[in-house]
């Protein structure tokens, strides 16, 4: 289990759920949410992973423009908020990291997002253990071999 330390953003809800909006299978909010939660894995978006984001061709990448990725920041983090929260800290269960991940069908768009995600969560310098977590998450959810990841990772 993961935790997403959302301080502010999630507050305590009465009903809580576990699980997400969901998406088209390969659609480009799909695959925008998946770099979201990597962006914030540990606790807090930094500037370089804000900068990220405005690289050249990280968004055409996903097949998003901004302001749908925007949408895509508002509602993760709006349905994070309703998510079980320890120590305000939004619970991530497996059951909630399956879903997101299964939403991405095809090897190609696999390889390319998780190259994506390795960009992203050492874009500030530093590797957090949720965000080491999270990437060894999509490896093994995607069932990738070594090879495959080596490969993804090789990818520009």
């Amino acid at each position: 289990m993961m935790t997403l330390q959302a301080r502010e953003l999630c507050k305590p809800f009465k009903h809580h759920r576990d699980v997400l909006r969901s998406y088209n299978r390969n659609s480009p909010r799909a695959k925008a949410r998946i770099l979201i939660l990597a962006m914030l894995a540990d606790g807090q978006l930094a500037e370089p992973e804000l900068d990220f984001l405005t690289r050249p061709n990280t968004l055409s990448r996903l097949g998003i423009d901004r302001e749908d990725m925007i949408q895509v920041f508002y509602d993760f983090c709006e349905d994070a908020a309703q998510l079980p929260v320890d120590r305000r800290d939004c619970l991530l269960t497996e059951n909630v990291l399956d879903q997101l991940f299964q939403e991405i069908h095809n090897p190609s768009e696999r390889q390319a997002l998780l190259r994506l995600i390795f960009d992203v969560i050492r874009s500030d310098g530093q590797l957090a253990a949720n965000e080491s977590s999270l990437f060894w998450y999509a490896v093994e959810s995607w069932k990738f071999s070594p090879a495959d990841t080596q490969h993804a990772l090789h990818r520009q």
